[in-house]
Order: C-alpha cells, then structure tokens, then sequence
C-alpha cells in the first residue's frame, strides 16, 4: 500500500506519503458518526465553521479516499464519468500515486515494500518474544523482538520526534548491525552504547553475540 494515513509521512523533510483528507462541506460526508457529531454540536450552539473542522477531524472519511493509483482522472481508481462515493484528494496528481511511486527507490510505496520484505525474512520479527526498552521515553519507542528459538534478536526504535536521540542501551550486546533504517546505511555495525537516531527514524538492528 502507498499509504499511511494521519500526519503526513516526510523523509528528509518533505512529505512522500498520501495524508488524510479534509473536508470541508458537511454534505461531502459518509462517515454517520461525524454527521451526527456535527449536527449535534451545531444545534448546541457551535457556529458551523467550528463544527466542520471538529467533525472533520473526527470522521473515519478523512482516511477512506479513494486509492490514488495513477494520474489519470479520478486517481485511476475508478472511470471519470463516475463520482466516487468520497472525493479524492487532489495531491494524487502531484506524484501522491502509485504510478508515479513505483520506479521511485525513496516513495512510500517502496518503503512499504521494504519493510515487508524485512517483516518476511527476519524470524525474531514474524514470532518470538518482545521487550520494552525505555518505557518512560516519550520521544521514542524502543522494544527488542527474540527469535523462538533464542538464536536471533533484534532492536527495535521508532524515534516520535522531530529532534536527534542519542540513545545507551543497557544490553548485553553492544552492538547491532542495521537491517533496516529511513536514515541509516544498512549493513552498518553501530554502537549500542551511544546510538543516534535521526529525527522520525525507524531503525531494526540485529543484535551482535557478546563477545
């Protein structure tokens, strides 16, 4: 899948990624729950301008666009003589598609690609045991994943932020070599002891044995 929804996806800050859809006309919305909430909030008093954006930003319709799959009219995701049941984002025609994303080594697309692929071939990802490291950490999440058979595992960092984590990690093993990172050469064997992770970075290292 091309997408994920919610904020936009950056890397090296620009946005890669199809983002969540806005809309600004009540009668565009097919989520029941929004146009209630709306309707609701507005009878109480709210000024409708208010209540569209607070509706907007509570509606499941916002991440049901259709799929952006090409340049094409409607995103290729259906003729153009069809009016889609929700409206498209229009950034579909601005390389937010699967075709435009396809031969591009640094699309979303093919980050997903990546990571499945990763998800697919490292056994302490598919099943075993997990660990939370950090827990009180609120800038990052940290967790190590243990192959069943003990044989394998793997560090996990989801940095939250927009800001340099250096992070020390109390393990037996001092360092990994990355598997997977949005910043990071893979490869590479890092220190576990002083371990920086860039802003917004997804980093899966494989633990070395201790010495």
């Amino acid at each position: 899948m091309l997408t994920l929804r919610g904020t936009p996806f950056l890397y090296n800050g620009e946005e890669i990624g199809m983002a969540d859809y806005q809309l600004t006309d009540i009668g565009l919305f097919r989520d029941p729950p929004a146009v209630w909430f709306y309707n609701a909030i507005v009878a109480d008093g709210m000024p409708p301008g208010e209540a569209l954006q607070m509706a907007a930003d509570l509606s499941r319709d916002r991440c049901r666009t259709p799929m952006q799959w090409s340049k094409a009219p409607n995103a290729g995701f259906s003729p153009a003589s069809v009016s889609t049941w929700l409206p498209l984002n229009p950034n579909y025609a601005e390389g937010f598609n699967v075709a435009d994303q396809q031969n591009d080594p640094e699309s979303m697309l093919n980050f997903y690609k990546r990571m499945l692929r990763l998800r697919k071939q490292i056994p302490a990802l598919i099943e075993g045991d997990y660990t939370p490291l950090h827990e009180t950490s609120e800038d990052y999440f940290a967790f190590l994943r243990q192959s069943q058979d003990n044989r394998q595992t793997c560090l996990v960092v989801l940095n939250l932020s927009d800001k340099t984590d250096n992070l020390k990690c109390d393990l037996t093993s001092r360092g990994a070599r990355c598997l997977f990172s949005s910043h990071m050469l893979e490869g590479k064997t890092v220190s576990l002891e002083a371990l920086k992770i860039a802003p917004f970075d997804i980093f899966v290292g494989e633990l070395r044995s201790a010495a």
